[in-house]
């Protein structure tokens, strides 16, 4: 089902992740880059989904914890956390997660299709006995992002 290599138009490079013990996977045209945790200032009434807003080369770049939505339990953020900077239509985020992988090719055409209602994934592949779950990232920023974050927002220091 997976590959090193494309050799159709239904192969798509993707960028595997894990949190906690489960992988996933973001499109690769979606991944701007991977970089290690930068000071965080927080953001009032928002759920701990949203950790806070990062200044990331001179713009404001909102920052999700990766674990509660995909059900995982809470893990600390500190200097030593990976995050994704990632892009879906005009939106960038930063996407905390445990570990970075590798870049594997998947034929979306043999994914299994997620069947949940309003579920921030686009299909679930497999590689041998490992599981990889293909993250919908526009669904998930719909959802988790909050849309009024002013450009020149200060608050409290998060980390």
């Amino acid at each position: 089902m997976a590959t090193t290599s494309p050799d159709e138009a239904a192969w798509v490079a993707h960028l595997i992740f894990k949190l906690d013990q489960q992988h996933y996977a973001l499109a690769i045209g979606q991944v701007v880059e991977v970089a290690a945790m930068v000071d965080l200032v927080a953001t009032p009434d928002v759920d701990e989904v949203f950790l806070g807003v990062a200044n990331r080369h001179g713009t404001v770049l909102p920052m999700l914890d990766l674990r509660p939505i995909f059900r995982q339990p809470v893990a600390p953020v500190d200097t030593s956390t990976l995050f994704i900077v990632a892009r879906a239509d005009s939106q960038s985020v930063g996407l905390v997660v445990d570990e970075v992988l590798r870049i594997e090719y998947f034929d979306l055409s043999q994914a299994a299709r997620s069947t949940s209602r309003g579920s921030f994934l686009q299909g679930i592949v497999t590689r041998g006995e490992q599981v990889i779950q293909l993250v919908a990232l526009a669904s998930l920023l719909a959802a988790w992002l909050p849309q009024d974050i002013p450009a020149d927002f200060e608050g409290e220091q998060a980390t």
